[in-house]
């Protein structure tokens, strides 16, 4: 009986985590697109081939970004007082449906900017219904604390995988010179694992302390009072009380700025290289993107390992970031004024992936179950939810700023390029700098650890 009940939780846990890893790989593949497309729409659809192509673009990636940032906030409450799963169905549904019609526009012949700026705006709010519902399920399915870190890192590797299948569709779709459909077949594809999930998914429930009735506690002799619900002021202020919360915001506070730079520019800056003494293509450019995200990957998996074997997060996220910073600048140099042999480009490319996506992702999966279980002196300890949403809130503040100034800096000046690739390189390494403090007592409490 002991071992039936044994093996029934191990294929609860591994449906949850195979289903949630697979919705939000399929949020990430929905959003592809929209990056691997600017330079086709920049050469080719109105209004975004005009002489304002790159601002107006960029200033659809912004507008998404924010969506996505208000959500979070939303969305941090929300799944500490709804059903976890009808957060995400919700979320896959309006994804998929707003990419899908993005594309309609190639085929309805649909050119008015403010079509593009609804359905962006809409996608990116719908997009923040995936996060933290996911994370908090992850954290409720899997308790055993020694394993859980290097879980819920290994499934931030989604986000890359995401990527990796969504260049590599949109890369189909482009062989035939019809953008559109590059939408259509990512958009699907979340839809699909949505209604999925409404099947499969088990339910999550709301926390405890939103649903409960009012506990009696003893305030004195004889005296029993009423514990109420916690608001939602007193949730925000418990979770914003856990140690670590801020500095690991502000992190991925400039993680985000870099990455996203990246994640929405780079397969346009492929497409202006010459690498090995030939043009790089639009769909070549999907498949150097491609192989970026599968760095991530390896970085996920990487630093996953890492922390499992030495939980000092600070310093790894800080050591990646400084790496991350190098690696960028050289690829920026070599691709720019070298690039001879194609297999070291490529290389560089796959190792900036490697450093670049490793804290991004430690910090976004990992760390709200982390700081909660550290933040258990504070309070109440099922803040996951909120603790997502605060960390991955103020890294999409930093997520809003960074394709912004991308397409600022290359509408209306002449630093091209190499400026764009300056500041993705310092938000990493002031990504490392604002975990100086972290570093310094987790480098106290191992030498107090190895010395007692």
């Amino acid at each position: 009986y002991h071992s039936q009940i044994l093996m029934a939780l191990f294929w609860l846990m591994a449906r949850v985590f195979v289903l949630a890893y697979i919705t939000y790989f399929g949020f990430y593949v929905s959003r592809e697109p929209y990056s691997l497309v600017k330079s086709t729409l920049l050469s080719s659809w109105e209004p975004f081939n005009g002489t304002d192509g790159w601002l107006l673009l960029g200033t659809l990636d912004t507008l998404s970004l924010t969506a996505y940032a208000v959500g979070i906030a939303v969305v941090g409450y929300l799944c500490e007082v709804l059903d976890s799963l009808h957060v995400v169905v919700a979320g896959s549904l309006g994804a998929g449906i707003t990419t899908i019609l993005y594309g309609m526009a190639n085929f309805w012949g649909i050119h008015n900017y403010w079509y593009f700026v609804v359905l962006r705006t809409i996608n990116g709010f719908s997009e923040a219904f995936g996060w933290p519902p996911l994370i908090k399920m992850l954290d409720h399915h899997f308790c055993n604390e020694d394993k859980r870190d290097f879980i819920l890192t290994a499934y931030a590797t989604c986000k890359f995988l995401g990527i990796l299948v969504g260049s590599l569709i949109s890369s189909f779709s482009l062989t035939f010179n019809t953008w559109g459909w590059s939408f259509i077949y990512c958009g699907m594809v979340v839809i699909v694992i949505g209604l999925v999930d409404a099947v499969l998914l088990p339910n999550l429930p709301p926390s405890v302390y939103q649903n409960e009735e009012a506990k009696p506690i003893l305030s004195g002799p004889g005296k029993v009072e009423k514990e109420m619900p916690l608001t939602q002021r007193q949730v925000f202020w418990q979770a914003l009380q856990m140690p670590g919360i801020i500095e690991y915001s502000i992190h991925l506070f400039f993680v985000k700025l870099s990455v996203y730079i990246f994640y929405y520019w780079l397969p346009t800056w492929f497409v202006s290289l010459v690498i090995g003494g030939q043009i790089v293509g639009y769909v070549s450019a999907c498949y150097y993107t491609a192989l970026w995200g599968a760095g991530g990957i390896a970085g996920t998996l990487l630093i996953g390992w890492c922390v499992h074997n030495q939980s000092v997060y600070g310093v790894y996220s800080s050591l990646f970031s400084l790496i991350a910073g190098v690696l960028i600048l050289l690829l920026f140099s070599y691709g720019t004024y070298t690039s001879n042999a194609l297999f070291l480009f490529l290389l560089l490319v796959f190792t900036v992936g490697i450093a670049q996506n490793a804290p991004y992702s430690l910090t976004s999966a990992c760390m709200p179950s982390v700081i909660n279980r550290l933040g258990r002196d504070v309070g109440n300890t099922k803040l996951v939810g909120m603790a997502t949403g605060i960390i991955d809130g103020v890294g999409s503040v930093g997520a809003i700023s960074g394709p912004l100034f991308g397409a600022i800096i290359l509408q209306y000046t002449t630093w091209g390029w190499g400026f764009v690739f300056v500041i993705v390189a310092l938000a990493m390494f002031a990504a490392a700098v604002s975990l100086v403090l972290q570093v310094k007592n987790e480098a106290h409490h191992v030498y107090r650890t190895r010395t007692i």
